[in-house]
């Protein structure tokens, strides 16, 4: 017998699945784009445990004949295509004719479909590649798609899938990027039978991210202005550099209204900003109309990755709008600073005006009282910590004596000198347990003296050695943290929890490893839908930096796996954010330098802090004589 055979249609069908159905949101993609380019102004997705139970998407767009419904769940059936020159001007978002008969054959799946000018619509089932007999169906114009348990027949596949909570994320961000890029069309989303999301149809591209995104980053939307290139159009939004990641779920990048990864545009938005920390990816909101011609989006399965054939032309637009809109910015902000405060001119001690005449008023806006009935402005710097929070989830902000003392811990300044007072014990029980076991592996260093109060200089045998005092405390106190870490990081309970709202794949995170947080010393529980509420912190942890600090985690654990270091990474970043800000708030006295040297150089690894600066700097005595011009 040949070696070689012609695969049956199901198995082909299969193979094919892999490149296309990788998860529930995969399917939700496919089927929404069809939606999408059969004209639909509503589209609805419903799925129940993550997708995997079902997925159901419909619309009110053009429908199908029996004919076509019947032809469009057969391999390579397609009715976006019809020449070859096409294939090169993609105006359409799904064209392969592959997405259907792949769907169908790891699922039960099922297609109802009636055109706007037929009496009845049809249905048809297909049972993992099993096709059963069209029969009538009474369906309102448009299409319904149902896939119901999906990758039955390939439970290998069914394994490598997330947990439902992970799925259902992936979905609800499949959903709202296409939300994102079809503001004039109407999206629900229901989950387990509970309405997520149902987004009315709007021609602002604003009002659509603000529903998507929480109040503080829709105020803080910068609009890009339309800038024109060869065959390329840009506009959007960028967002301040504070909203910035460390990965790219704050990049959402449309090319014709289709969502797109690409190396060549990431690399032109950081080029945009004139370079970026490293690490840190900008947010924004990016949309590129690209002439059909200039662009191959047929280079990837999933059609997430797109090739330029004038990449130039596409980054300098991009660089171009980025650019100018951040310089025009900034002057606006310079600008804003700079202006002197109104002068504020108050009414007349008289008060009637002569009829037909408008009273005199203040050109302060709302100064419309006098100045002694005017409620005093309040100081910014009498609000509590928590005010950007508490404004943006709560309203306005109750009186800071209101909650000047936390429930469950004494005053910050007392709280504080406990720890340091315990850490300081801890401290000289440690050198003393040590100075019995092994030897002191400052003994060869000798201290000469401090460089601008800032720097401990020591000579070794080998040459100079510069310590950084505030670094290698950083470093010592995070070791002493990690070696107790079954004890839980000192917390302190805010009296006004605060409320945050999430991208659906950060909530999907935090829900599912709360328990480490508690550890941490932050209690963070759900509050509603793709919302949490901050009701702990750690001690030291500046309030107005939690959303920050919360979404720096997120991303850690985002990049680690899960299964076995979730509980470790999100410890040590408490810690180490803990040790950061105890060292770098302490004021270290010269004489303090040898022992701060000991402890450090009896550390794990003692030559940089947990975030990777250096605590030690050595300068060997050959490298000085060669300074100095002379042999080594």
């Amino acid at each position: 017998m040949p070696s070689i055979h012609v695969m049956s249609p199901t198995l082909a069908s299969q193979v094919a699945a892999g490149e296309v159905v990788e998860r529930p949101a995969s399917v939700v993609k496919e089927l929404v784009e069809n939606s999408l380019d059969a004209g639909a102004k509503f589209v609805r997705v419903e799925i129940r445990r993550g997708g995997v139970g079902m997925i159901k998407v419909t619309d009110d767009g053009s429908g199908m004949s029996r004919a076509d419904a019947e032809l469009c769940t057969k391999r390579h059936a397609t009715s976006k295509l019809s020449s070859l020159e096409e294939l090169f001007e993609i105006t359409h978002l799904g064209f392969r004719g592959e997405a259907l008969p792949s769907i169908a054959s790891v699922s039960r799946f099922k297609l109802c479909t009636r055109q706007q000018q037929d009496l009845e619509g049809w249905e048809i089932r297909i049972d993992g590649g099993l096709e059963h007999e069209p029969r009538s169906s009474g369906i309102s114009p448009g299409t319904a798609i149902e896939v119901a348990d999906l990758f039955y027949n390939t439970p290998a596949r069914r394994k490598f899938l997330k947990s439902a909570e992970t799925e259902a994320s992936h979905v609800e961000h499949q959903i709202r990027l296409h939300a994102l890029a079809y503001p004039q069309v109407r999206f629900a989303y229901k989950r387990d039978d509970q309405l997520v999301f149902d987004l009315p149809a709007t021609a602002d591209l604003r009002v659509r991210i603000s529903a998507l995104t929480d109040a503080a980053t829709a105020a803080a939307l910068i609009p890009i202005e339309t800038t024109i290139g060869p065959g390329i159009s840009i506009t959007g939004f960028l967002l301040p550099l504070s909203e910035a990641r460390r990965t790219r779920k704050g990049q959402y990048v449309f090319m014709n209204t289709r969502p797109v990864e690409d190396q060549l545009i990431n690399r032109a938005i950081r080029d945009g900003y004139g370079g970026f920390p490293t690490g840190l990816h900008p947010a924004l909101f990016l949309y590129m109309e690209v002439e059909p011609a200039l662009v191959d989006v047929n280079v990837h399965p999933a059609k997430k990755e797109v090739r330029f054939r004038r990449s130039a032309d596409v980054v300098n637009t991009i660089v171009e709008a980025i650019a100018n809109t951040l310089q025009k910015h900034a002057r606006q902000e310079i600008h804003a600073a700079a202006a002197p405060e109104p002068e504020r001119i108050l009414p007349a001690p008289s008060t009637t005006a002569p009829h037909g005449e408008i009273p005199a008023r203040s050109t302060n806006p709302g100064s419309a009282f006098p100045a002694a009935a005017r409620p005093a402005p309040a100081s910014s710097a009498a609000q509590p910590p928590l005010s950007s929070f508490a404004r943006q989830s709560h309203g306005p902000v109750p009186p800071p004596t209101l909650r000047a003392i936390p429930l469950k811990q004494v005053p910050a300044t007392q709280g504080k000198l406990d720890f340091h007072r315990q850490e300081d014990e801890e401290t000289a029980r440690h050198a003393h347990e040590n100075a019995a076991l092994e030897r002191d592996a400052s003994a060869g260093f000798s201290y000469l003296g401090t460089l601008r109060q800032q720097f401990a200089l020591f000579e070794t045998p080998e040459g100079l050695v510069l310590m950084h005092p505030k670094a290698a405390r950083e470093r010592i106190i995070f070791e002493r943290l990690r070696a107790r870490r079954e004890a839980p990081m000192p917390s302190q309970q805010l009296l006004d929890p605060v409320v945050l709202d999430l991208d659906p794949r950060d909530f999907a995170v935090i829900r599912q490893f709360a328990p480490h947080f508690d550890q941490a010393g932050m209690a963070v529980t759900p509050f509603g839908q793709n919302t949490i509420r901050i009701e702990s912190i750690p001690a030291l942890l500046e309030l107005e930096n939690a959303r920050a600090f919360l979404l720096e985690l997120v991303d850690r654990l985002t990049q680690s796996e899960f299964s076995r270091n979730a509980k470790r990474v999100a410890y040590e970043t408490f810690i180490g954010e803990f040790a950061r800000k105890s060292a770098w708030r302490e004021r270290i006295s010269p004489h303090r330098a040898p022992a701060i040297l000991k402890d450090l150089l009896a550390c794990e690894v003692p030559y940089c802090t947990p975030g990777g600066k250096p605590t030690l700097v050595n300068y060997s005595v050959p490298e000085i004589k060669r300074k100095f011009g002379l042999q080594a």
